[in-house]
């Protein structure tokens, strides 16, 4: 087994992007964001959702974060990403259901099928498909390596990196960018009572180098906060956004993904 090294961090939360959001913060949306600034290829924005756009924005931070990644051949770079399939953005139905939507404010189907399905966009279901950060990043950044998308509600994000980590330590990678991208925003009525918010978080792993600042190892140690009361509810991006925090704060927390328990030092 070889001993693995975070060598990169690209993190969006409601609290900020990078550094800035490692503290504070508030539900809701990542302030300033603007994907232009970090999707390569700006043709492929009309196909992203929002927490795609996210996603595949903080694997471009935590690659900008990390040299001599593009120095690893195509073949020995993993990708593992954590999602949630929600579909394209809910605002794109709407005209679809008031038009199907009678007086009493029951919906016909029938209605909807003859008069609502021309209203909704043809790519709106292939913006949410689960495994589209994993894709777009993939194809993007000529990753060919072991791969893999994980759709466990917060799970997903944990199991993301046990598996990027798994991969480098067992010498089946030597580079892998791991971590996990959701947003909940306009989608309060699915989790009544609580706060929303969007994020994203991921790390480039590698077999450690001495100029990393992070190893991430096997083991327990400082338990994770539990920031929903701060950042609201991030689905699938819940842990590895807390991580990523936690981390670019000075602090060194453990976490626990398909199995295995997981520390930072």
């Amino acid at each position: 087994m070889r001993a693995v090294s975070v060598a990169g961090i690209g993190l969006f939360c409601p609290g900020g992007i990078g550094a800035e959001g490692a503290v504070g913060g508030r539900p809701g949306e990542v302030p300033g964001f603007r994907a232009r600034a970090y999707v390569v290829e700006r043709k492929n924005l009309k196909l992203m959702s929002r927490a795609v756009k996210l996603g595949v924005s903080a694997i471009a931070t935590a690659l900008g974060d990390s040299a001599g990644w593009d120095e690893v051949p195509a073949e020995r770079r993993g990708m593992f990403v954590g999602s949630t399939p929600i579909g394209g953005e809910m605002a794109d139905l709407i005209p679809a259901l008031e038009t199907a939507t009678g007086e009493d404010g029951q919906l016909d189907l029938g209605r909807f099928a003859r008069e609502g399905y021309h209203l909704i966009h043809p790519l709106w279901l292939v913006k949410g498909l689960s495994n589209n950060v994993l894709g777009f990043a993939s194809a993007t950044y000529d990753f060919q390596g072991v791969n893999n998308n994980y759709c466990d509600g917060p799970a997903s994000g944990e199991h993301a990196l046990t598996e990027g980590w798994a991969a480098v330590a067992e010498g089946r990678a030597d580079v892998v960018v791991a971590g996990a991208a959701d947003s909940w925003i306009g989608l309060e009525a699915l989790v009544p009572g609580q706060r929303v918010g969007e994020g994203a978080a991921f790390f480039v792993l590698r077999p450690a180098r001495t100029e990393d600042r992070w190893i991430l190892e096997p083991g327990e140690g400082r338990p994770l906060p539990d920031e929903r009361d701060v950042l609201g509810t991030l689905g699938a991006s819940q842990t590895v956004v807390g991580l990523a925090r936690a981390l670019l704060r000075g602090e060194l927390p453990s976490f626990t993904g398909a199995g295995q328990a997981l520390r930072f030092r």
